[in-house]
């Protein structure tokens, strides 16, 4: 086999390999998803695993990396001027979270993760919120620049406030109604509604 057909063929398992590990970690979550699993849903073996990826945390960084840059992706595209500012981050922030649904035991996975890791593999799972942090800003950003915010509202404070409370109403959220400290979409939507307001509300009063 040429080296070039080695490569190519190497690339393919690579990326059956992230498939079924999408799936798995979807499933199951970080722990109980098996690298045996993951490697017997892609048809290969667990050697084929190794020759692409260190270990199981790799494959479920790559995993989380690709679907983080979807929701990071549509949480940008859904950025409409034309809204008022609260409800221009209300759609941003809403679009994430419905990108990300499908994903919640990805998500919840990395939470998971980001206060038990090493400290590199913690460097990498914060990073991903820095993204979406960074996403909000520059909503905030654009909307001092309209003059909608003062010139001296603390956007940075104020951005990471914003990210916070994405993810703790997102964490809530993905468990089911009824479960101790879930709720419902529709309660999700009402509940980051009231937040945004009274973030921005601060903003504007010079808080």
């Amino acid at each position: 086999m040429s080296s070039g057909a080695r490569a190519r063929s190497k690339e393919r398992n690579r990326l059956k390999i992230l498939d079924s590990a999408t799936r798995m970690f979807r499933e199951r979550g970080f722990e109980a998803a098996t690298l045996r699993d993951i490697a017997s849903a892609a048809g290969l073996s667990t050697g084929a695993l190794f020759a692409n990826f260190t270990d199981k945390t790799e494959i479920f960084l790559t995993v989380v990396e690709s679907e983080h840059q979807r929701v990071l992706a549509a949480m940008r595209e859904s950025y409409d001027e034309g809204l008022p500012l609260v409800e221009r981050l209300h759609r941003q922030l809403m679009r994430g979270y419905e990108v990300s649904e499908a994903n919640a035991r990805l998500i919840l996975s990395a939470f998971v993760m980001k206060w038990s890791a090493d400290q590199t593999t913690l460097n990498d799972v914060a990073r991903l919120s820095d993204d979406i942090r960074d996403a909000l800003f520059d909503t905030l950003t654009r909307a001092q620049a309209r003059g909608e915010l003062p010139r001296d509202a603390p956007l940075q404070d104020a951005s990471e406030v914003l990210e916070d409370l994405c993810f703790a109403n997102m964490r809530r959220a993905f468990h089911k109604a009824g479960e101790a400290g879930g709720f419902d979409a529709a309660t999700l939507e009402r509940n980051m509604l009231t937040q945004l307001k009274l973030v921005i509300a601060g903003l504007k009063a010079g808080a």
